[in-house]
């Protein structure tokens, strides 16, 4: 033991060599000795280690070694692959690369009709032919459920943004409830004896029992129609507001935007869906804002690309939608009606239209018989016909669905009646219930009121609708609705 403590003293008073291994660094250490400098290398890798034990919390460690080259910051972001993909979906991308030739002819159309009209503005569409006395009182109850009432004071359990949504919220659960005890009182089972339709039987068949299609979502689709239905009460469009809120525009300037914009969607291969709930943003908005007859088709072209979005899976961009306008407006101006839109709405845009019912309605007109597309073909034209008309504003929409159904029926076959009693089980409706709704229907496809639109009859003209724009149906006879 001595004589290794005695090395040690002498390994301390030997002079400095030019090489000092890791044995003799530590003797010094421990024994108080001169501090004898470390090569470079050491002394980096000894502090490399010792930063990372420590976690960086000695600051004073500086390391003077090299620096680790940082990677070169991508200047071109742009995706041109997957533009070019996302644009072979949408087949209507070809307008911005050729001149404006079909999307100049739109909106020059568009343009000339609106001219027409300012100068000599349609007459006022006699509403009184459509109404039914038996359905006054059904009508004032529904405004008065629609009417705002003011709610208890304990409901509202925030203030500001979160108070208004707690009134929205039990507005609509009273909606729901007056909903569902009209229709317990509604479906009331007939008698055996009672007139059906296809066959005297009483049973129902099922027409969710397909459990194989995940999509058909058999197990609650009963709930979510009852549901659907209840909420197509609730954030209904005005049906006066040209009388109350419109001052500019007229409903022969409304016609003539939602026809061009019927082109603009099989311009653009936009789905029905779309269509219907550009339609129902452009009358919500028009229930509760004042609009100027210069900024309507502006109105129109931001309902279509809000719906789009929400609806297509490859939706145009906004230049095309100013683009389809003969660059009438920019693109900052599209924007900022977009958010006027979508603020005004709530961002409520999950809304049943007549499409949402018409698709379980005929699901429910062929489960008896076989299978006929052009019964689904002129149900939907029957059904299109109603967005141009502004006097159906006042029916539901699973009453126009019906109501379509029911004259499809009659149009394509007499031999039989169009209601029975498996379509009053699946719409909750009655022919009785009806019966307004299927004349305005029947008076819109002779076009009584020889309408110069024809953008609808010209798409259902086509042979891949197997032209039903063509077909009329013959006289309705009072004992189908009784």
């Amino acid at each position: 033991m001595a004589a290794r403590k005695e090395n040690n003293v002498l390994m301390d008073c030997q002079p400095l060599t030019g090489r000092v291994t890791r044995a003799q660094a530590a003797a010094n250490r421990r024994f108080g000795g001169p501090s004898i400098p470390l090569p470079m290398k050491t002394e980096q890798k000894q502090a490399a280690r010792g930063k990372a034990k420590r976690g960086n919390s000695d600051q004073s460690t500086t390391v003077t070694g090299p620096q680790p080259k940082r990677r070169t910051v991508l200047k071109d972001v742009t995706n041109t692959s997957r533009a070019n993909s996302t644009r072979k979906c949408t087949a209507p991308s070809k307008l911005q690369t050729r001149p404006s030739q079909k999307g100049a002819q739109v909106a020059s159309k568009y343009r000339q009709c609106a001219k027409k009209v300012s100068k000599n503005p349609p007459p006022a569409v006699n509403g009184s032919s459509f109404v039914n006395d038996s359905k006054v009182a059904e009508d004032t109850e529904q405004a008065n459920l629609l009417a705002p009432k003011e709610d208890p004071p304990v409901l509202l359990e925030n203030v500001g943004s979160l108070s208004l949504q707690n009134i929205d919220r039990n507005r609509d659960s009273m909606c729901h409830e007056a909903f569902f005890e009209e229709r317990n009182v509604r479906d009331i089972p007939e008698p055996a004896e009672s007139k059906t339709g296809d066959s005297p039987v009483v049973d129902i068949l099922d027409i969710d029992k397909d459990t194989g299609n995940p999509q058909m979502c058999a197990s609650y689709v009963v709930e979510i129609y009852s549901n659907l239905m209840a909420s197509e009460l609730m954030r209904r469009p005005s049906a006066n507001y040209m009388d109350t809120i419109q001052r500019d525009i007229t409903k022969g300037m409304r016609a003539i935007l939602i026809d061009w914009l019927v082109e603009v969607s099989e311009e653009y291969k936009l789905v029905p869906d779309t269509l219907y709930l550009t339609v129902y943003l452009i009358d919500r908005f028009l229930s509760r804002n004042y609009m100027e007859r210069q900024r309507l088709q502006l109105l129109g072209i931001t309902s279509m690309l809000v719906a789009s979005k929400y609806e297509e899976i490859c939706a145009p961009r906004v230049e095309e939608f100013c683009f389809i306008t003969d660059n009438t407006y920019t693109k900052a101006e599209v924007l900022k009606m977009e958010c006027q839109v979508l603020n005004d709405l709530g961002f409520h845009l999950s809304v049943p239209t007549t499409k949402t019912f018409l698709r379980r309605f005929l699901r429910a007109a062929q489960a008896s018989r076989k299978p006929s597309f052009a019964l689904g073909f002129l149900a939907n034209y029957l059904a299109e016909l109603t967005l141009t008309d502004y006097g159906c504003l006042r029916f539901l929409p699973s009453v126009v669905a019906a109501s379509a159904v029911f004259l499809a029926r009659w149009t394509l076959d007499q031999s039989d009646l169009p209601w029975n009693r498996m379509l009053e089980h699946y719409t909750f409706y009655k022919s009785a219930d009806i019966r307004t709704c299927v004349y305005a229907l029947r008076e819109l496809q002779h076009n009584t009121s020889n309408c110069p639109l024809s953008a609808i009859r010209e798409k259902y003209k086509q042979q891949k609708f197997e032209c039903v724009a063509n077909l009329t149906s013959p006289e309705l006879p009072q004992s189908l609705f009784s």
